[in-house]
């Protein structure tokens, strides 16, 4: 590895920019970049490749030490992390209230100890609440490259001395076996398969490969021109085309992954290449060098406004965000990152580990007392959550199944009935916000009408859609139809929540295309409108923190569906120009930030009974068929 090949590159920290950028913006919620989550992949390529290039360097000249890489990566890291976690602990005591502040203990504990993509792989679950309210979340990334730079400089150690002519090969199988097994898990384990090291493996590798001369030196500066403006189309196209309706990362990791490699590798041959140059602008350079800091702050700043608010951020209030974040990214590089990576604070690696290992001591100390104290309530003396009737009632895991249950967990027609087995049928199909109408429906209607409830968390009621990080969404939905085209019930009552499916990841035609499919077998469909959605994990911390019994809902999509099929929609049971009372008579209408609770879907059902009953009347006749 020649001098020229580890000299500073501005156009690297003009890519960490373009990654920073897009990553940011995407959680603030810019429209234009759905795609903006795949900044990260893009870091990870950066960080294989100039980690290697420096590993690689110091094995050839024969002065590599665990010890002083060690000491690089603390100074690197360590500085800036501790001062955003010791900031978020400052934060969470004065708005977390005790609920919160305890899963935040939790998550500070693993981002401490640099598992919190564990943690957070660990602790993943449908209910477990908005991921966008979890201030450490952004943490998992940072425990993924750390967990590479353990495993890094050991393997390529351990390969120099005892297979140095098998080195690059190896490496090669490696990754490739990394990269497999995203792809499979990307549908069978979708929550490991983004979290976890293995199946991020490939990715870190692929700049470490780059940095080992894997690839040919481009031979042409037309050559290393057309490669760069490449490797930034691919990334543009990621950014802009990828959405949360993406299985990720797997195979689609391969664009930006690859263009990120081609933009580093063009800038390896030449650095006077376009898209070298556009990277290389001072702006654009400076962002990436606050883009370590920039990254570690803007999601805290974004996430603690959002809880304190109880609300989505308006455009306005996310760009002031930003802004902060910003200037706090600035402030750290200057002042906490700078220093201690030019050794002007703890000069020494014996202080500097102290200095770090206190730190760490302070961090976990807190993320136990949090856990231990259920969460510090003696901040909130009046602090006192009713059990909120709701998820308890919806049949989880028999007739609504987990994300990750097959259609043979169904517990079938005979266990998933409710009611009068002698009335007309209703069968409720969809995710989450179909099976949230159960309570309601047995409750108020059960007497005169019976439900068969298959449902299941995350998937939408659209036959022949295949769902990211839902890997039986097709089967379950193709199962569900031919249960009702066996059942032949009187009534199909369809509800999803639309806004997360409509328009990126179905179409009014493909709605449309099922509903023609079961009208087709004599049942009348009624499509419930998307519910009332909230920017909160539970509506009585909102009541509590505002005093109002009442909240902003989210935006909604439009539905237009047509033909013969009734539309109901229940937000104006709960809302009144985008403002959702959140309680009737002392009782929560929501458990959570969307789903109805028992008295909600209670509300639900009375409203929904005479359309129902003039569903069943508009048929040609009343299917009374025993559900069997």
């Amino acid at each position: 590895m020649s001098a020229a090949d580890t000299q500073y590159r501005p156009d690297i920290d003009g890519l960490r920019a373009v990654a920073v950028l897009s990553v940011v913006l995407y959680h603030a919620g810019v429209p234009f970049l759905p795609g903006g989550y795949v900044g990260v992949d893009i870091f990870f390529v950066i960080s294989g490749y100039l980690i290697t290039r420096i590993i690689a360097r110091e094995i050839a000249e024969n002065r590599f030490s665990l010890l002083t890489f060690y000491e690089r990566r603390t100074r690197r890291i360590f500085p800036a992390l501790f001062a955003m976690l010791a900031a978020s602990v400052v934060a969470a005591s004065l708005i977390a209230l005790p609920g919160e502040f305890q899963d935040f203990g939790n998550s500070l504990t693993a981002a401490t100890l640099f598992v919190s993509n564990i943690f957070f792989w660990q602790t993943a679950d449908y209910f477990a609440g908005p991921a966008h309210l979890k201030p450490l979340l952004h943490t998992w990334s940072l425990a993924v490259e750390e967990q590479f730079y353990i495993v890094l400089p050991l393997l390529l150690l351990a390969l120099t001395r005892w297979a140095r002519h098998h080195l690059v090969p190896v490496l090669i199988a490696v990754t490739v076996i990394s990269f497999a097994l995203s792809v499979w898990a990307v549908d069978a384990k979708p929550a490991a398969a983004f979290y976890l090291l293995p199946t991020r493996f490939w990715e870190l590798m692929a700049g470490a490969l780059l940095a080992l001369g894997v690839l040919p030196t481009i031979p042409t500066q037309k050559a290393a021109n057309a490669a760069g403006l490449i490797g930034l189309a691919m990334i543009a196209t990621a950014v802009g085309a990828y959405s949360s309706a993406t299985a990720f990362p797997g195979a689609a990791a391969l664009l930006p992954v690859i263009g990120a490699a081609l933009v580093i590798h063009a800038g390896s041959t030449t650095q006077s290449t376009i898209a070298a140059g556009l990277l290389s602008l001072r702006p654009v350079v400076f962002v990436g060098l606050v883009s370590y800091s920039f990254y570690l702050w803007h999601w805290p700043v974004l996430t603690f406004a959002r809880i304190a608010r109880g609300e989505m951020l308006a455009p306005f209030d996310a760009a002031l965000l930003v802004a902060l974040s910003f200037a706090l990214a600035v402030l750290s590089w200057r002042f906490i990152e700078t220093p201690f990576r030019e050794r002007r604070v703890a000069a020494a690696r014996a202080p500097l580990f102290r200095w770090a290992g206190a730190a760490m001591a302070a961090t976990l100390s807190v993320g136990v007392f949090a856990n231990v104290s259920l969460g510090w309530p003696q901040r909130h003396d009046g602090y006192a959550p009713p059990v909120i009737a709701g998820l308890d009632r919806m049949n989880l895991a028999t007739c609504f199944l987990k994300d990750d249950q097959p259609a043979s967990a169904w517990a079938g027609a005979v266990a998933c009935r409710h009611g009068n087995p002698d009335g007309p049928k209703v069968f409720v199909w969809g995710d989450s916000f179909a099976a949230h109408f159960m309570p309601g429906l047995t409750d108020e209607l059960g007497q005169r009408l019976e439900t068969v409830q298959f449902t299941a968390a995350g998937c939408p009621p659209i036959l022949g859609m295949s769902v990211a990080n839902r890997p039986h969404c097709r089967a379950v939905n193709a199962r569900v139809f031919d249960e009702i085209a066996r059942l032949k019930p009187d009534v199909v009552l369809i509800s999803a929540r639309w806004e997360l499916y409509l328009p990126r990841k179905i179409s009014a035609a493909d709605v449309r295309a099922s509903l023609d499919r079961i009208a087709a077998t004599g049942s009348r469909v009624i499509v419930v409108r998307a519910s009332p959605t909230f920017d909160f994990a539970h509506p009585y911390d909102v009541a509590y923190r505002t005093g109002r019994n009442e909240a902003h809902a989210n935006p909604a999509p439009a539905m237009a569906v047509g033909g013969n099929v009734a539309i109901f929609d229940a937000t104006p049971l709960f809302c009144s120009g985008g403002l959702c009372r959140l309680t009737d008579d002392g009782e929560f209408l929501f458990f959570d930030g969307g789903h109805y609770s028992v008295a909600g879907s209670r509300r639900v059902a009375r409203a929904l009974a005479p359309l129902i009953d003039a569903s069943m009347h508009s048929l040609p006749s009343v299917h009374t068929s025993q559900v069997r």
